[in-house]
């Protein structure tokens, strides 16, 4: 629960009236005193009784809240399986986010944004894939070599 929440129900909590504090806001049977040791725990059973409607509905709203950041699971599924298909390059091409968005109903940069955090949190190129690239754009090109290294990523012209 965030501060202003944690705020805002202290604020609702301590709303009660002067008289709820007394234990006129307690029942209590005929002729028997307001017991101030018991005064507590009935307080705090009322305030749950008075406020209970209200602190769930609050709940349920900051749990909807919290909740937006993650994507469906079927459609984490359906991207997490492209993921492990294409772990060696997780670019998808437009045409792939396209089909992507279809199939998991999100938009398409929802799906943009879970490859780049994707690729930030779990995928370090290998060794064998920047050598691959060299020679896949040495033999494309014949003109520009892209220069791989852990440190940088560079072109130098031939």
């Amino acid at each position: 629960m965030s501060l202003a929440t944690s705020l805002y129900v202290f604020w609702l909590l301590h709303r009660v009236s002067e008289d709820d504090l007394s234990c006129g806001g307690l029942e209590t049977s005929e002729g028997q005193e307001c017991d101030p040791s018991l005064a507590g725990h009935d307080l705090k059973e009322m305030l749950q009784k008075k406020y209970s409607g209200y602190l769930s509905n609050l709940r349920k709203e900051f749990l909807k809240k919290r909740k937006k950041g993650k994507l469906p699971k079927d459609a984490r599924m359906v991207l997490l399986d492209w993921w492990n298909t294409h772990y060696r390059w997780p670019y998808p091409t437009e045409e792939d986010k396209v089909k992507l968005a279809k199939k998991t109903g999100l938009e398409q940069k929802q799906i943009n944004n879970w490859f780049i955090n994707q690729r930030k949190r779990h995928w370090k190129p290998s060794d064998d894939m920047r050598f691959a690239l060299i020679e896949g754009v040495n033999s494309a090109s014949g003109e520009t070599m892209l220069c791989f290294d852990k440190d940088s990523i560079g072109s130098e012209t031939k």
